[in-house]
């Protein structure tokens, strides 16, 4: 089964009610494909627990875009149900990427290094089958109760519902313009205030996220350069800023790791130390790098922006003139 990332044949015309029925259908539908494989054949692919992440993710993208036009209760249930899920699929996730970094770090590639990778390797696979365990708990809990709710929660949608104090988009169209537009000013002012701490990073990362699946959900509402031009640089902030969360959590990891070993196995802790210590050290490094990579993109992103505006501008202008 594709990743359905893309929903596709939505006119700007179509009535918010029908396009909610259609767009989530599809993401319920990846969720419910992948949550079983991930289950029960996560040994065979690390790519079924990612799709499980991913798609739940979307899932939920889905259900903040069409808030408004679905019942309140429900809605709050399928995103809990969704979020236990996302949580459980994450966690086996993050062990899955560190396990498969592993074998590329060069600080363990030597011999002296060779004592830390076995220990690590030791220590994330005593992880990973614990988050495993978690996941299949959380499926079991939490899985039949999103097929009910996934099958209910599409028919139910509903055309929003407004006022003159709070008025509603009238189609499809009008709640791209809406929510593309709000998503766009954040993520920009966000990019505007230069974060360069990791917390504020991680943050921007996230806006990055909702914008990026928002688009997924509203693109053919717009000229082909949202998908071809906009869209692919939001995804290459995503993982800048994704570069740097990672080295930072990775660094801070091994630190806890190496804290534990030093309080509870300290004998042991001379034989891993320098694998740890320098692997870390790698990872800090990365920080640095993946800042200045982040700042060159930063300047792209805001001339990009600026043009935009411009030539908003000049349109605006011809059509009053």
């Amino acid at each position: 089964m594709a990743d359905g990332k893309w929903i596709e044949g939505l006119k700007p015309n179509a009535p918010i009610a029908d396009a909610a029925t259609t767009v989530l259908t599809a993401r319920f539908a990846v969720v419910r494909h992948y949550l079983p494989l991930a289950v029960e054949r996560a040994q065979e692919d690390a790519e079924y627990v990612h799709q499980l992440r991913v798609g739940t993710r979307r899932a939920a993208a889905a259900l903040r875009v069409f808030a408004d036009a679905l019942p309140r209760r429900l809605l709050k249930a399928t995103k809990g149900t969704l979020r236990q899920l996302r949580r459980a699929a994450g966690d086996a996730r993050d062990w899955d990427v560190f396990l498969a970094s592993l074998s590329d770090a060069k600080p363990l590639a030597s011999a002296a290094g060779k004592p830390a990778l076995d220990f690590l390797l030791g220590y994330a696979i005593g992880e990973r089958t614990a988050a495993q365990t978690r996941l299949v708990a959380a499926a079991a809990d939490a899985g039949p109760l999103f097929a009910e709710q996934s099958t209910e929660l599409p028919g139910r949608a509903r055309a929003p519902e407004g006022d003159a104090d709070d008025p509603q988009p009238a189609d499809f169209g009008a709640l791209a313009a809406q929510q593309l537009g709000a998503l766009f000013r954040e993520f920009t002012t966000g990019v505007e205030s230069n974060p360069s701490e990791a917390e504020a990073m991680h943050a921007l990362r996230i806006v990055g996220k909702r914008l990026r699946y928002a688009i997924e959900i509203f693109a053919d509402c717009f000229p082909q350069g949202m998908k071809d031009t906009l869209y692919p640089a939001v995804e290459h902030a995503q993982e800048l800023l994704g570069g740097v969360q990672d080295a930072t959590v990775g660094a801070e990891r091994l630190a806890g790791i190496r804290g534990s070993v030093q309080t509870v196995l300290p004998k042991h802790l001379p034989r891993i130390r320098k694998g740890i210590d320098g692997l870390a050290a790698t990872l800090r490094a990365q920080v640095p790098a993946g800042k200045k990579a982040f700042a060159t993109w930063r300047k792209e992103w805001l001339d990009l922006m600026a043009g935009l505006k411009l030539e908003v501008a000049a349109v605006t202008v011809t059509a009053t003139t």
